[in-house]
């Protein structure tokens, strides 16, 4: 019980700072903090987020790359409009990484990107090998559109569950990128088993 309550009060402080700074989810702070430590996006980059609703994450790429820069938001579900102008949304299936890669080209003209983020998640049974399955689909999809969108020199950060499976994804990311490591944001549960791939310098 103390536990669950020191749990909530902890999560609470970053979904109270998220509501006072205007961000719509603490999703938000896993990305700033990313980009403190490695760097992540520049003023001025194209950023293609995956996986984005409801978009706090995705206001953070925003105000990263500046007015300069650009960020596409892409989700299955339709997003609440975003006040910034710096900010496309497009309606999609990542699953479907074909047709998901066509429809942010088709945006960008053809034109590579600098940084792909996937922020995204299945719908959770509480069965486990079944949530690590739909996860690790999800993030391998999300690594072959990237693969698809990143120029040379880009990144990539990618959310996945800490298991065994995730070892062969993490070895195909070495084979294209200069530094991968394994990150844990610290506005992350700590009962939680997501973390992220992050992949820098695409060769």
């Amino acid at each position: 019980m103390v536990r669950n309550w020191a749990e909530e009060a902890y999560r609470d402080i970053f979904r109270r700072r998220a509501k006072t700074e205007g961000f719509r989810s603490r999703a938000a702070y896993k990305l700033l903090e990313a980009d403190k430590r490695f760097r992540l996006i520049k003023k001025g980059d194209i950023v293609v987020e995956l996986g984005a609703w409801p978009g706090g994450m995705t206001q953070a790429a925003s105000r990263l790359v500046g007015e300069t820069g650009l960020v596409i938001a892409v989700d299955i579900r339709k997003f609440k409009a975003f006040s910034e102008s710096n900010i496309i949304t497009i309606n999609s299936d990542i699953l479907e990484e074909e047709d998901t890669v066509q429809k942010i080209l088709q945006v960008l003209n053809g034109k590579q990107v600098d940084v792909v983020i996937s922020d995204a998640s299945p719908k959770f049974t509480g069965i486990r090998d079944v949530d690590i399955a739909r996860q690790i689909e999800l993030t391998e999809k999300s690594y072959n559109i990237s693969h698809k969108l990143v120029k040379k020199g880009g990144s990539i950060m990618l959310k996945a569950l800490e298991c065994r499976e995730l070892e062969l994804l993490e070895e195909q990311i070495r084979s294209s990128f200069s530094y991968v490591k394994r990150f844990i944001p610290s506005a992350t549960r700590k009962t939680s088993s997501e973390i992220y791939l992050i992949g820098l310098k695409r060769y």
